[in-house]
């Protein structure tokens, strides 16, 4: 298991990795698309690739784009990336320098934290409730720091089914994100991973589908849906935001940085099995969300709450009051059980809540993870 991200460990159910099951990844039909790719001697794949990306996979997603979220995009308003890891790393270093402002969510996704960090930026954090993020919130911040004589250049987002809560913006918050950012000269990085994963009727308009012409800059992937070795997703963004983007040098020096994995899922897609195994996953995921939603009601003490996410992995859980998640967790641990605490998605250090990933596990392995959670639970708070 050498060069895993996350290895399971023994006797441990771990709701920390928010990855899909490995026994869900499409390996047959990424051996066959592989086999395409190079079929009857064909090199495309092989030299340096465009810096947007192969052509034929931008008109893939531009295709799959209208007939998901009913808009037409331009092929020069994509650029394939290498993830939305990489992705937002290069908009950070495109569209930032240091001494900048950047806003997070507070919660936020935790390694998103590190890469906005290793910018040297200046850190901001708007708080997320039900709603989403709080946008009352946002325009005091982006009053205060005008009024400094600051300005925040970016803000960083996951609107749909965010990470860590599950949450996502109202259809009310979403215009007025969308008023403020294009008042304020703000741009708004919309982290889109979870769109295709909705498991209750249809995921809300993007931030990117709504707003002004450059003022979002999207960020999709396959990693959630086909494979996140592949290491391929795509940015949607105005025709002089990509070129911006694609002009970064080290894609000028090599092209797209997963030009071989890209021609890979462009071949896969074609092969039209796609919209399919999304409404697969869409199945598996609701099942397994539904078994830890159920398991949690049953076995989670008194004082402690959570909200169902209508999509993606990830389950927010409110613990009962004075107990910290990173003192629950070497509890939780010896009864089995494994998750994120608060406090690493938070810049204030709160640690009142957890993180629980469904995505990795059958039902019956959740419901036993909700089980041992809640017997350490009632372990830690007899012990205090």
């Amino acid at each position: 298991m050498d060069g895993v991200q996350n290895v399971p460990r023994a006797g441990i159910i771990e709701l920390v990795f928010g990855e899909p099951d490995p026994a869900l990844l499409p390996v047959t039909e990424i051996r066959r698309a592989c086999a395409a790719a190079l079929d009857g001697g064909r090199t495309a794949a092989l030299p340096y690739g465009a810096n947007e990306g192969p052509p034929e996979l931008r008109r893939l997603i531009a295709a799959r784009i209208a007939a998901t979220e009913d808009r037409k995009v331009p092929e020069g308003e994509i650029a394939i990336t290498g993830g939305n890891s990489l992705a937002f790393d290069q908009v950070l270093t495109r569209f930032t320098t240091p001494g900048d402002t950047v806003l997070v969510e507070l919660p936020t996704y935790i390694l998103a934290l590190g890469i906005v960090r290793d910018h040297h930026v200046d850190l901001e954090a708007v708080p997320v409730d039900d709603d989403g993020l709080d946008v009352v919130v946002l325009e005091r911040i982006l009053d205060a720091l005008a009024l400094a004589g600051r300005r925040a250049r970016l803000l960083y987002t996951i609107p749909t089914f965010q990470n860590p809560t599950g949450t996502c913006l109202s259809a009310a918050r979403r215009r007025r994100l969308v008023e403020l950012a294009a008042a304020h000269d703000l741009l708004i990085v919309e982290d889109d991973v979870y769109r295709e994963l909705v498991y209750d009727g249809v995921a809300p308009p993007s931030l990117w589908s709504i707003a002004p012409v450059a003022t979002v800059l999207r960020l999709g992937s396959f990693a959630k849906t086909i494979a996140p070795g592949l290491r391929v997703g795509w940015l949607n963004g105005s025709a002089t935001q990509v070129e911006h983007f694609a002009a970064a040098g080290f894609v000028d020096s090599g092209g797209c940085p997963s030009h071989f994995s890209a021609s890979v899922v462009a071949c896969y897609l074609e092969g039209g099995g796609y919209p399919a195994r999304v409404e697969r996953l869409r199945s598996e995921y609701r099942a397994r969300r539904d078994a830890l939603a159920a398991a949690l009601t049953e076995h989670l003490p008194p004082g402690s709450s959570f909200v169902v996410p209508g999509g993606g992995f990830f389950i927010w859980v409110t613990l009962p009051e004075g107990l910290t998640a990173s003192a629950l967790l070497p509890v939780a641990e010896r009864h089995g059980v494994s998750f994120v605490p608060a406090a690493q998605a938070m810049l204030n250090g709160d640690d009142g809540a957890l993180r629980l990933a469904f995505s990795m596990y059958p039902p019956a392995q959740l419901a036993e993870g909700a089980k041992r959670l809640g017997a350490a639970l009632g372990s830690f708070s007899a012990g205090r």
